[in-house]
């Protein structure tokens, strides 16, 4: 994913950047492109960093293919529901609401190995959410990256986050194999 984000960091994000006519325009690639680039050096760097300080603390055991399901469907997801629920939204770029999902997801999945540093990484990134979400208090960087910081990314990011680790129970339970993982 850095390596994405750094690529694609060197295009003209205008192309590539979230737009509410997406769907209208069959431009369905900003569905996509528009998670991993950023609107500046700075904003690169601080969701690099939130992607490494997730991996360093939950190492998640996931095979390349679940990170890039996950990373696909929270992508498409986030944007959908830009759409749906943010008509006023312009424009869209960066990582952090596919991070907000990724963390949950992580977190799961580190449940099994470490519960207690799991339950405080999930209740961390849920208190976030929720301070955005219902509160006055400031917890967001766009005074350091120099645009607004769209708090609906990191809702829809953690609420997708939760639809995925919710599906992937009910199949394993459908499949009969409660301890197993999948998309191995």
């Amino acid at each position: 994913m850095l390596l994405i984000m750094a690529i694609f960091q060197q295009l003209d994000i205008r192309d590539l950047r979230y737009q509410p006519n997406w769907w209208i325009e069959a431009e369905y690639w900003r569905s996509f492109t528009a998670h991993w680039v950023h609107a500046n050096e700075k904003h690169l760097v601080l969701n690099a960093a939130g992607l490494m300080l997730c991996m360093t603390i939950a190492s998640p055991k996931w095979s390349v293919w679940r990170w890039v399901v996950y990373n696909i469907v929270l992508a498409l997801g986030i944007s959908t529901l830009f759409t749906l629920r943010n008509p006023e939204l312009n424009w869209y770029v960066g990582y952090s609401g596919i991070l907000f999902g990724i963390y949950l997801l992580a977190a799961i999945d580190l449940y099994r190995r470490d519960k207690a540093i799991a339950l405080l990484l999930g209740a961390a990134m849920v208190l976030k959410v929720v301070l955005e979400q219902f509160s006055d208090i400031r917890t967001d960087s766009g005074d350091l990256i120099g645009i607004p910081v769209i708090i609906d990314a990191h809702l829809y990011g953690l609420l997708l986050g939760l639809s995925i680790a919710l599906a992937q129970r009910v199949y394993t339970i459908w499949l009969g194999r409660d301890n197993a993982s999948t998309w191995s």
